[in-house]
């Protein structure tokens, strides 16, 4: 059965499923979407973006071979009721709309989808004035599906207490929560989604009345403020105090979810789906403490090619790694994938004896096959939300990036370590335009995730990158073809280490 859409959002949903399809994908992204919904160049949407300075444009057309009846599985997967779902809730809630639309499509795809900005302002729209417009929208009054009863019985008064109770604790454990991603992890994407989810939740809450729920509180003869457990007054260690006010946190909102669903269907979708976000939010917390160590400590990464891959210089490599190599990076190209395996198979022997961490280029399929620690992307290569799905949500991602709009967007889609550069001249890659020093200051002052200097680095140049607050770098030709490459590691790593 659909879920309550209108018409006209209807069209544009399947539109874009079918656009994404066309182009060998089994979900819509926000491009296709955003195409959908200018289809008709009379529409509220298309209406909407004008006054706030859409440019006239020329959709691309629609052109596909299928019938109708070829798109039903996709059309009944389980993401398009998904998707469904979060228009028609942001309908409701944010334009007080008793049906899923088309500006509720539009508005779910300001809030979810990063590349929205990105694509709207290509196409002339005022970013800012569109957020205020959206902003204003939420002031509307909302509507409950199911009318609060005002003259509540006991009943219904004592499951009001559980929801303002199980509310407080939402809120004041997402405090804690986001105390420890800005002060502890120092992670501003971590913080960022954990103010995005108390924001969220807070907006959440409106459905009922906050008069009404405190008018229910009743503090004094609250049995359980006077009953406490000794593990409940013990913390250990800051990821103890993390743990604990995260795991409040999904009580909480299971129980408002629950007791929720008495006073409004609605309201116990929006508690559910937020609780599903704070799981993931766990996960993201526990991969950055897992990752943040490893990759904190490393100083030295090296990049090898295949001329490095001899016998002979597996030995120096191996002492290389006793003495002060951190990660390695296995960077092949125009070789067979047999022999590519071989290679990093070789490599992840040897690293793994020595406790060090494997990283393979541009290739999450082999990293996975392998077992590496992780995968390294450039900017032409899969996306990070795409290989995760291959290599695993545990391993490390790293991404190359050449300018700071590279640097913004690679840290806002996890990249968990990032590539700066290439600085100077290099011998082992051919670079049209070198981001230079200047990039490096920028990424000194804004990068919040562990980055890598690279290109031409050697033990001449290092001391400039460590003025310009570098503090870990990627190399190459420099140490593994030094005449001393025990010597210059040693030159190098005590450059980096004394800064």
């Amino acid at each position: 059965m659909e879920l309550e859409l209108s018409s006209a959002c209807n069209r544009a949903l399947d539109f874009a499923f079918q656009l994404a399809l066309d182009e060998g994908k089994m979900e819509p992204d926000a491009k296709h979407c955003i195409i959908a919904l200018l289809n008709d160049p009379e529409g509220p949407v298309a209406n909407l973006l004008k006054d706030f300075g859409l440019h006239q444009i020329k959709l691309e057309p629609f052109k596909t071979t299928n019938s109708t009846d070829a798109f039903s599985s996709v059309f009944e997967s389980a993401k398009k009721p998904y998707i469904s779902k979060k228009i028609l809730r942001i309908s409701k809630k944010v334009l007080a709309e008793q049906e899923g639309t088309s500006l509720g499509f539009l508005v779910y795809l300001v809030e979810d989808f990063n590349n929205t900005q990105i694509i709207l302002e290509s196409l002339g729209v005022q970013w800012e004035q569109l957020t205020n417009w959206i902003d204003k929208q939420r002031l509307a009054p909302l509507v409950l599906d199911v009318p609060l009863d005002l003259n509540a019985n006991t009943e219904i008064d004592s499951c009001l207490r559980i929801l303002d109770a199980a509310g407080n604790r939402v809120r004041e454990g997402f405090r804690v929560v986001d105390d420890y991603c800005r002060f502890i992890l120092n992670s501003a994407v971590l913080c960022s989604i954990t103010k995005k989810l108390r924001h969220d939740f807070n907006e959440a809450l409106q459905w009922i009345p906050a008069t009404l729920l405190i008018s229910q509180r009743n503090v004094e003869d609250d049995v359980g403020t006077t009953i406490h457990t000794n593990q409940e007054l013990t913390r250990l260690n800051d990821q103890d105090v993390f743990k604990a006010n995260i795991k409040r946190v999904q009580e909480s909102l299971r129980s408002l979810e629950e007791f929720g669903k008495l006073e409004s269907p609605d309201f116990a979708m929006a508690i559910g789906e937020i609780r599903y976000r704070s799981y993931d939010l766990e996960q993201r917390i526990f991969r950055f403490l897992n990752l943040s160590e490893k990759l904190n400590n490393i100083k030295i990464y090296g990049l090898l090619g295949a001329e490095h891959l001899t016998p002979t210089f597996l030995d120096t490599l191996d002492s290389l790694l006793e003495n002060g190599l951190d990660m390695v990076q296995l960077r092949v190209k125009n070789i067979t994938d047999n022999k590519l395996l071989d290679y990093a198979f070789e490599l992840k022997t040897l690293i793994t004896q020595n406790g060090k961490t494997l990283i393979i280029n541009d290739r999450p399929d082999i990293a996975k096959i392998v077992d590496a620690d992780g995968v390294h992307l450039g900017q032409d290569d899969l996306p990070i939300k795409e290989a995760k799905s291959i290599i695993g949500r545990n391993k490390i991602i790293g991404i190359s990036t050449h300018n700071e709009d590279q640097l913004r967007t690679a840290i806002d889609n996890g990249a968990d370590y990032i590539g700066v550069g290439p600085v100077f001249n290099s011998k082992t890659k051919t670079f049209s335009k070198l981001a230079g020093l200047e990039f490096i200051q920028e990424s000194s002052a804004i990068c919040t995730v562990p980055w890598f200097a690279i290109g031409g680095i050697d033990t001449q140049n290092i001391s400039q990158l460590v003025k310009h607050g570098v503090k870990r770098i990627a190399i190459s030709n420099s140490l593994f073809n030094a005449e001393n490459p025990l010597k210059t590691l040693k030159l190098l790593r005590e450059a980096l280490v004394n800064r």
